[in-house]
């Protein structure tokens, strides 16, 4: 049996959070870990942030962690609802993972890294995942990153066209002449294309 104490801190679970289960098959080639909270704690409310909010229930979530040396590892716990006095009943926040995503943080960091030197279908592979899915974790932090841009010192744009693939696949690309640096990609090359991309970046 693994030492659950050592996975805590190697997880760095904190109360109200602990691991009280682990289970290792070699014939599954599988290390599950059960994440639970201690009757009775409270948690903050996600939305507005109010303290002392009182588990309501709890929704079974499951996330695929980094390997365990070559095995996979996957993470469960029961998630609690709290009834917020402002809010409502809202699931909480874990400390491990993002809302809406099947991944740890750790995975996610480490499918990013992946990402930027080789295809998403070769990542897939890889891990053993569906690409739909790697897609959603790249478009995320994409998304997430180019919200933080700031654009306002641009003056000089160029583009190009080249094509994603054998035939007639083109992409168009709009690049900071004065940085060189890549500010957006997008589908298509005539000049719609272009018309409609600068209308989104302003």
């Amino acid at each position: 049996m693994l030492d659950t104490e050592l996975l805590q801190a190697a997880l760095n679970i904190q109360p109200p959070w602990r691991i009280p289960k682990v289970e290792f098959s070699s014939e599954t080639r599988q290390l599950d870990i059960w994440i639970y909270f201690d009757p009775g704690s409270e948690f903050v409310c996600p939305k507005c942030s109010g303290h002392g909010c009182k588990g309501y229930d709890t929704e079974e979530k499951i996330w695929r962690h980094l390997n365990f040396f070559q095995y996979r590892c996957d993470l469960h716990c029961r998630i609690p609802r709290v009834n917020c006095p402002t809010c409502g009943v809202v699931l909480v926040d874990v400390p491990w993972a993002r809302k809406r995503s099947g991944f740890s943080l750790l995975m996610e960091s480490l499918i990013l890294i992946m990402a930027m030197d080789m295809p998403i279908s070769k990542v897939a592979s890889l891990l053993g995942e569906d690409d739909g899915r790697i897609w959603r974790i790249v478009d995320h932090y994409v998304s997430k990153a180019r919200e933080q841009e700031d654009y306002s010192n641009i003056r000089v744009v160029g583009f190009d066209e080249t094509s994603s693939r054998r035939g007639h696949n083109y992409i168009t690309v709009g690049v900071d002449l004065e940085s060189s640096k890549v500010i957006f990609a997008t589908e298509g090359k005539d000049h719609t294309t272009i018309l409609n991309d600068i209308i989104n970046f302003a």
